[in-house]
């Protein structure tokens, strides 16, 4: 059955499809990766428990992250609706440009999430959080960049 549908993208909408596998692996890397204890330990003969901060979630960056995680499931939702069996829509406009508009929201709110990152100077922030910014990047990217090609050459034919 995924064989069939997948035959039935094109070269730009498999990018596109990509993409959505990367932003999604993105932002479960971030809320995994980015996670740190701060505190606890033994005091007096006492266990105190430490406090877990997800750095990646926390604050702008958490609300840009998650908007960035629902483009892109907004992105593949449109695919699989656009090549299942048995689905006959009336799409509004083209459906290179629903996916280009999708695709570009969730680049712009995966670069949103590395900018508030940074700026919020987080200290103590794990470096492999930076790794899950730059997965979940690169995955709007390449939705980005396959819906770019698509709308192209819908407006060539």
């Amino acid at each position: 059955m995924f064989n069939q549908l997948w035959a039935k993208l094109s070269a730009s909408e498999r990018f596109v499809a990509y993409g959505v596998v990367a932003v999604v692996v993105g932002w479960l890397l971030g809320t995994i990766l980015g996670s740190t204890t701060v505190g606890g330990g033994s005091y007096a003969g006492v266990n105190i428990p430490g406090v877990t901060v997800n750095y990646f979630s926390w604050g702008n960056a958490g609300l840009m992250s998650i908007l960035a995680l629902i483009f892109g499931i907004v992105g593949g939702v449109v695919l699989y609706l656009k090549i299942a069996p048995n689905m006959n829509i009336t799409w509004p406009m083209p459906v290179g440009q629903i996916l280009l508009g999708a695709s570009a929201l969730a680049l712009i709110c995966a670069v949103l999430t590395l900018l508030f990152q940074v700026t919020n100077n987080l200290s103590g922030a794990p470096a492999l959080m930076y790794v899950a910014d730059v997965v979940l990047i690169g995955g709007g990217a390449l939705m980005a960049w396959g819906a770019y090609q698509g709308w192209l050459a819908s407006k060539a034919a």
